[in-house]
């Protein structure tokens, strides 16, 4: 039998040190994952807005049984996405502050079964309505995180108003 390369037995363990990092990582569960697992969603879109487009606009308000939440704000034609800090307390006991990654805030006011979106100056004043999610004619996938219509509101003023602050 022929003995091998004098470089192969240096080889393996340094192969094996280079993977091992990557099998470690995922072996570790991402919490950001684990959070989306366990929580539900209400989804609401622009008045207006039929889908992706020039004027589409969509929040998506997270939110699970530990009191973790989180708010990610979506526009455009091929639609990007941002996750967006909650500020509870800005606006009194109706409402909450969402701040943009650039700094932006935006008063959020639950109205009836809608959403309104403003700014402190009155240059940004949208509503925005409970966003379906799930199969449309027997086509598409079933949102088993998705908060239904009746009870939209219900969920973020529960998650986003009456609930204190979490880091």
């Amino acid at each position: 039998m022929p003995l091998p390369h004098p470089a192969a037995a240096l080889l393996l363990p340094a192969l094996i040190l280079a993977f091992a990092p990557a099998a470690d990582a995922a072996a570790r569960p991402d919490p950001a994952e684990a959070f989306y697992r366990q929580a539900q969603v209400a989804n609401y879109v622009a008045r207006g807005a039929q889908g992706p487009g020039p004027d589409y606009e969509q929040l998506a308000f997270w939110a699970d049984a530990r009191g973790q939440r989180r708010v990610r704000y979506a526009w455009g034609e091929a639609p990007r996405s941002v996750e967006l800090a909650v500020l509870p307390g800005r606006t009194g006991d109706d409402g909450f502050a969402l701040r943009f990654p650039n700094g932006l805030v935006l008063e959020a006011i639950p109205q009836g079964e809608s959403l309104r979106l403003r700014d402190g100056s009155g240059g940004y004043d949208k509503l925005f309505e409970w966003q379906y999610q799930g199969p449309v004619d027997g086509r598409g996938t079933f949102c088993a995180a998705c908060v239904e219509r009746a009870d939209a509101a219900a969920f973020v003023r529960r998650h986003f108003i009456a609930a204190p602050a979490t880091p």
